[in-house]
């Protein structure tokens, strides 16, 4: 028998599945533009040069490469390389493309530059619960703005947007990578080890201390310095981010971070749980001063995060543009609404079912007075009534005969 599912870790949606990831899209994208964002979008090939200089962690391992066509692919080279069969890559996450783009067209946009995507991305991942192939992000870029301010601005217009969603109490762990910087050297390691040290601490809440001590001994770093490190880590965690000031780390990074915390919490009425948490990290390697994650008490992973980035647009371009972005976790945001039974009131969708003596002409007559609430699909009456209603269950919420409607009849609901 034929296989119709879709490739591993890519998913179809059936029409009311697609309908409800569209109201979320729409209502996230009417926050973000409401708060004075734009809308862009890119391509989904990427230039590999670009994904591969990005410096994006764990995710450059699971791009997607395509293969050189037509004449440009010779396979009777001797000693073929990578180079010689891959041509483009597709994107990885939003921020490469973003930063191309800001790169190419600085001079026309303005400073700063508030940007929108909402889009799919791409990921070789080994597929399991939560790791797709194929996934929406939706993320909100500031370019241009060197200050905290951007970072502040980006949270706010952030939480609104959860609470349009119907997300009330949040949680949001910040953390900023200067600080982390200074504790890796604080704990014995070398400035080139930084990024690399950073990837494994990323994977601290998922594989705990002796994980993470596992993992850096398998790259090669010495016991003792591990050990330094985790004991920091946790020092400061059970401190406070004043403690941090006793490993090097610079007193304007502390009251940059302490800024962010007390305004974020006055802005939004004290709603959401805001504060510092040192083991936030994000495991890409661009990200060069606060970082943060949104977490939502009823799911164990981040909703949403990310942080700023201000070299990518330089290893681009040659010039200097301070860059900071939050992406939205479209899908686990997704899936919490369709578990809270979240609804967006839309438009209903009505089936109005008519008889072949109706004539067509009376039904799209009803169909137009109709379409003034709903939006209206006709079906001919069929046999197995029972049937027809299990199925179009799957298009619409409310049904109703021509015949039924002229009488006076209430609309039917389905499901």
């Amino acid at each position: 028998m034929k296989n119709f599912n879709p490739i591993r870790g890519c998913c179809d949606y059936s029409p009311k599945e697609a309908k409800f990831r569209e109201q979320v899209r729409q209502t996230i994208l009417k926050s973000y533009e409401a708060n004075g964002f734009n809308l862009i979008s890119t391509p989904i090939l990427e230039n590999l040069e670009y994904l591969n200089s990005s410096d994006g962690g764990d995710n450059l391992r699971l791009i997607f490469k395509t293969i050189k066509r037509g004449e440009k692919l010779n396979l009777s080279k001797p000693n073929l390389t990578e180079a010689d069969v891959v041509e483009e890559g597709l994107r990885y996450d939003l921020t490469v493309p973003l930063a191309r783009f800001f790169a190419g067209n600085r001079e026309k946009l303005p400073t700063p530059f508030k940007s929108i995507q909402i889009d799919s991305v791409f990921r070789a991942e080994r597929p399991q619960k939560g790791r797709l192939r194929q996934f929406v992000q939706c993320d909100i870029d500031i370019f241009g703005d060197p200050s905290i301010a951007a970072e502040l601005e980006l949270l706010k217009t952030t939480l609104d947007t959860y609470s349009a969603l119907g997300f009330e109490h949040l949680t949001v762990k910040i953390n900023h990578r200067k600080i982390l910087n200074a504790v890796v050297l604080a704990a014995g390691f070398k400035e080139e080890d930084i990024s690399t040290v950073a990837v494994t601490l990323d994977k601290l809440d998922s594989i705990s201390g002796t994980g993470v001590a596992m993992e850096l001994m398998s790259k090669g770093f010495q016991i003792e310095n591990i050990n330094r490190l985790i004991d920091i880590i946790s020092d400061i965690s059970n401190s406070g981010l004043g403690v941090a000031a006793n490993y090097g780390v610079d007193e304007q990074v502390l009251l940059d971070v302490r800024y962010l915390i007390d305004n974020l919490r006055l802005l939004t009425q004290n709603r959401h749980n805001i504060k510092f948490d040192i083991t936030i990290v994000r495991g890409q390697g661009y990200y060069t001063g606060a970082v943060f994650e949104v977490y939502d008490d009823s799911f164990s992973h981040a909703i949403g995060g990310g942080g700023r980035y201000d070299q990518m647009v330089e290893k681009i371009s040659g010039v200097s543009v301070p860059a900071v972005g939050f992406g939205l976790g479209f899908e686990p945001v997704v899936m919490l609404l369709n578990e809270k039974g979240a609804s967006f009131g839309a438009r209903k969708n009505l089936a109005l079912i008519y008889e072949q003596e109706d004539g067509i002409e009376k039904a799209f007559e009803v169909k137009e007075k109709l379409m003034k609430e709903y939006n209206v699909s006709l079906f001919l009456r069929q046999k197995n009534m029972k049937a027809f209603y299990d199925k179009i269950v799957e298009v619409a919420d409310c049904a109703i005969s021509l015949q039924d409607y002229l009488s006076g009849k209430e609309i039917k609901k389905l499901g």
